[in-house]
This record gives structure tokens, C-alpha cells and sequence, in this order.
């Protein structure tokens, strides 16, 4: 009878043991922050605290964009006509794999940010300007081939509908 009681508490202790050891721990940063997809310092703009206008993946480049808008620019977007002091980003990473769901894809590594403003030129005309920034510590591209290009496809992007 003894032999049993000790055992029984000895199996009790354990299995406390073991309980206490499963129980929650704090997470870490890069658990609840996806810090992998950081924007380098030393952009021109703080994009990401503008307002989102639309997102989108490229599935053959395996890249995932945002396009945002300051406030000057919010009401624009999708019209083409932007008033001077507009400005939009197109901020793109890589994918990378979602630690936390399965089959699910998330922002990696800084990629690029295209900006397009808009001011007054010496004739009084509002005009567009584009510009290309990528890298750690982030640099321009200067004389970028496809620029007249990829001014129009963020110009052209619509807003995201919202059912």
C-alpha cells in the first residue's frame, strides 16, 4: 500500500512537471512581427504610412505589392487627374513562406518602392515623375528604361473594392 501512495505522488509530481512546462511562453519579435519585410531607411517618403489604396502578387516573380497614396492623392487614385503635391508608392518584396499557416505566403525582403509625384512645372501644368528605389541601404535607380512604363501601370491601378 505504500509503495502504491508513493508512486501515485511521485506520477503526480510529474505530471505537474510537465504541465507547467507546456504552459504559454512569451513569443518572440519575429513571432509576432514579420520583421523580414522592413523598409530600409532613407526612402524619400514614409509610404507605409499612407493610405492603402490597393495590394496585389505576382505569382511568376513571387513578389507581393501595396500601393498607397498620401492624402493629397487619396481621392485621385484610379481618375488620372492628380492635383499638385499628389504622390503614390508601389512597395514590393519577395514572398516567403508564412511560418504560421500552412500553404500561406507573406511579405520577405524589401524588393522596391516606385514613387510617382505630381507638381506644377514652369508652365503652370501639373506633371508626374517617377522614380525607382531598391536595395539595403536603399539607392535610386537612375535612367530606368520601362519608367514612362511603370508610371502608367501605377497610375492605372484602381482602388480595391470592398464588399
Amino acid at each position: 500500500m505504500r509503495i502504491r501512495l508513493a508512486a501515485t505522488g511521485f506520477g503526480v509530481v510529474m505530471m505537474a512537471g510537465v504541465l507547467m512546462g507546456c504552459g504559454p511562453q512569451k513569443p518572440g519579435e519575429t513571432d509576432v512581427l514579420n520583421v523580414s519585410a522592413k523598409l530600409p531607411a532613407g526612402l524619400p517618403a514614409p509610404v507605409m504610412d499612407w493610405r492603402v489604396v490597393t495590394s496585389g502578387v505576382d505569382r511568376a516573380h513571387r513578389t507581393m505589392s501595396t500601393l498607397t497614396a498620401n492624402d493629397a492623392a487619396i481621392f485621385y487614385t484610379g481618375v488620372g487627374k492628380y492635383p499638385a503635391g499628389s504622390a503614390l508608392a508601389l512597395t514590393t518584396w519577395a514572398q516567403r513562406e508564412d511560418p504560421h499557416w500552412f500553404g500561406a505566403r507573406i511579405p520577405g525582403g524589401f524588393a522596391s518602392v516606385e514613387l510617382v509625384t505630381f507638381a506644377k512645372g514652369a508652365d503652370g501644368q501639373t506633371t508626374a515623375t517617377y522614380r525607382r528605389f531598391v536595395g539595403d541601404p536603399v539607392h535610386e535607380v537612375i535612367g530606368a528604361a520601362d519608367a514612362e512604363a511603370r508610371k502608367a501601370a501605377i497610375l492605372g491601378m484602381r482602388n480595391a473594392e470592398m464588399p
